[in-house]
Order: C-alpha cells, then structure tokens, then sequence
C-alpha cells in the first residue's frame, strides 16, 4: 500500500469514527430530554436486559460442561494423530484417501519435525521462536488441550516432548482460569466465558541448558541471570513483566491470553492444515470476528482488576 493510499484511509477510518461518536452523543441527549413515562420504559427494558443475562450464564455454562463431557470423543483420534508423528504407527490403506499409492520403504520415523513447522507457519507464534529454541521444539511429538469444570472452569495446555538435553520434563503445561459472570460495573459487555488469569510451569530446565536466561559477566567479573527472549517463556509469562511496568504487564498477559485461547481452539483441533499452510491464521486480522469471539460466543477479555 503507498503512503498516500494508508493516509486518507486513516483518515477515512478517524471520520468514521467521529462520525459515530457524534451520532451516540446526540442519542444520549435525547434519551435525557425524553419524558419521565417514556424513560421509565426504557429502564425497564434494561432489566429485561439483565434478566437475559441471566440466562446466558447458564448456557455459556451448560455449553463449557458439555465441552468437558465431549472432550472424551475426541481421545482417539488425538491419540491417533500424537503417534502417526511420533511413528509409533504407521498408517494403513484404510487410513488414507481413496486411490493414493502405496508407500514404500521406512515409515516408522513418523513426521520430523510436525509441530515445530506447525508453530512456524503460525505468524503469531513464528515471532515467539527464536534459533535456539528450533533443537528444543524438534523434540515436541504432541500438543493437547484438556477442558475443565472442577476445581474451576478453565482449559490446560499441554506440551509432551521426547526425552531431550534442555530439560528434564516430559510435559510442560499452562493453565487458563475462566469465569461466565456480568462485571457489576458494566454487565452489558459480557459475552460468554473470560480468561482472567494464568498458572504457568516452572521448566526443570538441565545445567547449563536453559533457553529463558543467559549468563552476562559485568566489569568486575561477576555473573548474573538476565532474561532473554524465547518462546519458552511462554509456560510462564508473568515472571518476564512482574517487575515492570502495571499497564504493559496487563497488555502482555491480555495478548498471552489470546494466544493460548488461539492454541486450543485454531492449532490443536487443525495442526496439519497449518503444518500443510492451508490454514486461515486470522489471529492478527483486524476485521476478524473469531478474533474477539468464538463460535460459542466465548470472548477474550480482561479487565485491569482481574489481572492484579
């Protein structure tokens, strides 16, 4: 796009904008100017409002519960995917499409490499990657999401990797906590399930080995621990911003929030369309509706208050 065409689209985009906001200031006057029986009606269709809500607590609710029960149907074909990239079967001529060749020679090395080149054709988590994270992600044969009600609502990420010289766990996992309940202060907004905070996993990381730090020696020739980025530090994102800045902290783990959002309901359930690239990433496409909400109407949001 040249310059001259992004400017007047700013531009049209700003009067737009002003144009709306001129509109909703003048309602507001006329719904102040308007009489005490006709303001009194529209009073009680706001309750009316909050007594929908009512209701669609309890099927976002109901719709989560549902999830967590289903989930289990899908365990098989999980479970099929995880060893058909780990090689631990190989699959047969009723696996495949009509019509494909046999395949000779050696199927037992699975697909080197499946979910490195997953996260790689994923613009939002490519930038995440640095080179010295490639060795430790070539060693990644499964990613899983596990939905649940009990002892709160919420999703687990799961990340199993083969045995490897980085670390010692063989499965890094990262928590998301929900809640289905209207902000008092502004209970019109609320749409469904909200990611409110995050539990991350402490890497066990091998001497020498870890991918979050690196070693800096100063002028008098002691050493000290400085973070560093790495997609790693995805298991636990509040230990990179707990001493920064409170509202670049909020905006951070807003976009962590996401991004694990993103994981569970685009990557997992799709990973070989985007290790093929014949997904569609909208993550980071403004005009996207699935970026705000999902087909449940589950929303990304929050608050200030709930990330303190």
């Amino acid at each position: 796009m040249d310059p001259e065409t992004d400017r007047q689209e700013r531009e049209d985009s700003l009067i737009r904008q002003l144009s709306s906001l001129d509109v909703k200031i003048k309602q507001i006057k006329k719904i102040t100017n308007l009489p005490p029986n006709v303001r009194a009606k529209i009073e009680a269709l706001k309750k009316v409002q909050l007594d929908q809500l009512d209701r669609e607590v309890e099927f976002h609710r109901k719709v989560h519960e549902l999830e967590v029960t289903f989930q289990q149907r899908y365990a098989d074909i999980n479970d099929k995917r995880r060893q058909i990239v780990d090689g631990t079967y190989v699959p047969r001529k009723e696996d495949l499409p009509v019509g494909f060749p046999d395949v000779e020679g050696d199927q037992t090395s699975g697909i080197p490499e499946f979910w490195l080149t997953v996260f790689k054709m994923t613009p939002v988590l490519q930038t995440m990657i640095r080179e010295a994270d490639e060795p430790a992600l070539k060693r990644l044969v499964d990613v899983r999401a596990v939905v649940r009600n009990d002892p709160q609502p919420g999703f687990e990420l799961e990340f199993e990797f083969e045995p490897n010289v980085y670390f010692n766990d063989r499965v890094l996992k990262k928590q998301y906590l929900m809640k289905c309940a209207p902000n008092p202060e502004n209970p019109f907004l609320f749409g469904g399930y909200e990611i409110y905070d995050t539990v991350g996993h402490e890497i066990d990381w091998k001497e020498g080995a870890c991918l979050t730090t690196l070693t800096e020696t100063d002028e008098a020739g002691q050493k000290r621990q400085l973070m560093t980025n790495s997609f790693f530090n995805f298991f636990n994102p509040k230990k990179l911003f707990e001493k920064t800045d409170p509202a670049l902290s909020i905006q951070f783990l807003e976009t962590d929030f996401e991004i694990g959002y993103y994981i569970k309901e685009r990557i997992i359930p799709r990973a070989v369309l985007f290790f093929t690239g014949e997904a569609n990433d909208d993550l980071d496409d403004p005009d996207s509706e699935e970026e705000e909400e999902d087909d449940d109407g589950e929303k990304l949001t929050v608050s200030e208050e709930d990330s303190k």
